[in-house]
């Protein structure tokens, strides 16, 4: 008998767990009773949608990239249309702009002129390492061999380096005993240079073609990363690297040749989150964070990246969404928690922007209930067959309460199929680590990421506006706006994991 009793609860447990979306807590909406949110939520609609779209994915903007000048002209677009709604300023000192700085590398400033012959890069040289920028015009060459010294043996005895720059042979001496594997870093052979008082290195490579095509993708393309005051800095002198045929042009002749390099890799830029606020009445400490980043790839091979979908389609339900808001507020009907719309840049580059936010919040973050991320919500990807659907991520993964929520607004409201296959833990594609919403979350905020899934224009210079399904779109946002609304207007405030 006990053992049957024990086989009937864990029957129980399971039933319970597999029907989790709809009994684990018996949860009513609060305020979506009336029709006060259905006047609003109809304010959303299909042309002003498109009218935003058509704008900030337009050639104009450049493919918005970040800390480039296709997305401070988004940023400054999205910011006119905040005043043009009339949502407050939601960053510090009375500004739509929460600034933070980028580190930029454009790897292809690197120019070499020896004895008045101009270098090419890939061509005739690439560089490795993190250098610093310099300028050195007409300086010295000497030839030190292979470039290693140890003990019983050196390159550079007998040779004055200091001051100048060395040109070395790639690996080791053919029929010594030094070992190829002692000398195969590249940095050990630099730092010996620099020890000596050389103010750059020229390799002549070994299988130089081979090298070049292989780091062309790098010089070519310049990177960023996000500006870290504590982060090393680039420290190290010019490590140029040759073919055979380059040599040929200056060794015979060393003692009489000059060389002159300049590198001018490094920038420090800037880029934005632009941040529209409404206070709310009686709850107003309490915040609903909505974000969606515009930013994007800006170029590919000379064709601007418009990024329609990725992520345009976010951006426009955000300000769709706050001028909603505000209509509610003039009414008269404003919500009772405060709402921080939040478009962000960088999330392209490694969700630069959330994470800026995150670590310097404008707002306590333990005041922060929920955040809601729009990213491509306007195409349908290969894995559906109609366009009645929503990928969901993350709801119940913080708080089942705004689990139960969306699904109860998706069922009385919207319709929607609602997807959750990327919000497996074990799904390959890790979505839930890959949008804005994730600095949220790892700060402990519970979190919804509205998606569409990815399509054959994914981040390519196709993803245009007249791919966009803007019935999709319009969709999507008032299913956000409900949401919103329940949550900022609801007397309690969600519960972390179904208990608080």
């Amino acid at each position: 008998m006990r053992y049957l009793i024990i086989l009937l609860l864990c029957a129980f447990i399971s039933c319970t767990l597999t029907k989790r979306t709809s009994k684990v807590i018996d949860l009513k909406l609060e305020v979506l009773t009336d029709s006060i949110a259905d006047i609003y939520a109809s304010s959303i609609i299909k042309k002003d949608l498109n009218k935003d779209l058509s704008i900030l994915a337009s050639d104009e903007y450049e493919g918005r990239e970040t800390a480039r000048p296709g997305q401070k002209k988004a940023a400054k677009y999205i910011l006119e249309r905040f005043k043009e709604i009339g949502v407050s300023p939601g960053a510090e000192n009375g500004s739509f702009l929460q600034t933070f700085t980028v580190d930029a590398k454009n790897a292809s400033n690197v120019f070499i002129e020896c004895n008045r012959e101009k270098w090419h890069i890939i061509k005739d040289f690439y560089y490795i390492g993190n250098l610093k920028d310099v300028e050195h015009k007409n300086i010295e060459l000497v030839y030190v061999g292979h470039g290693i010294e140890e003990d019983g043996y050196s390159d550079y005895k007998g040779k004055d380096a200091n001051g100048k720059i060395v040109v070395i042979n790639d690996g080791v001496p053919e029929k010594s005993k030094i070992k190829h594997s002692d000398w195969s870093s590249w940095r050990k052979k630099v730092e010996l240079a620099e020890s000596k008082g050389a103010i750059g290195v020229v390799t002549i490579k070994q299988n130089y073609l081979e090298g070049a095509e292989r780091i062309q993708g790098f010089m070519e393309n310049p990177n960023m990363q996000m500006h870290n005051p504590g982060r090393r800095k680039a420290d190290l002198i010019p490590n140029i690297y040759i073919s055979d045929s380059t040599a040929k042009t200056f060794l015979l002749k060393i003692n009489e040749s000059k060389i002159s390099v300049k590198v001018d890799i490094e920038e420090e830029l800037t880029s934005d989150n632009v941040l529209g606020y409404i206070e709310g009445t009686d709850l107003k400490e309490e915040l609903v964070i909505i974000t969606a980043h515009y930013d994007h790839l800006g170029y590919d091979n000379g064709e601007v990246c418009n990024g329609a979908d990725d992520d345009g389609s976010g951006t426009v339900a955000v300000i769709e969404l706050a001028e909603a808001f505000q209509k509610a507020k003039n009414d008269g009907n404003g919500p009772r928690r405060s709402i921080l719309f939040m478009t962000v840049s960088g999330e392209e580059k490694g969700l630069w922007g959330s994470k800026y936010y995150s670590e310097n919040p404008v707002y306590a973050l333990e005041k922060s209930v929920v955040n809601l991320n729009i990213d491509m919500i306007g195409r349908r990807d290969d894995k559906h067959e109609h366009d009645n659907y929503i990928y969901i991520i993350g709801a119940d993964r913080i708080s089942m309460d705004l689990h139960l929520i969306n699904e109860k607004v998706n069922e009385r409201y919207i319709k929607f199929e609602l997807d959750y296959t990327y919000n497996d833990q074990s799904d390959p594609n890790q979505f839930y680590y890959r949008s804005d919403h994730y600095n949220f979350a790892k700060n402990g905020i519970p979190v919804i990421f509205y998606f569409s899934g990815v399509h054959k224009d994914y981040h390519k210079p196709t993803d245009d506006v007249d791919k966009i399904n803007f019935d999709k779109v319009q969709k999507t946002t008032r299913m956000v706006f409900y949401t919103a609304w329940e949550i900022a207007n609801r007397d309690q405030r969600l519960r972390i994991n179904g208990i608080k």
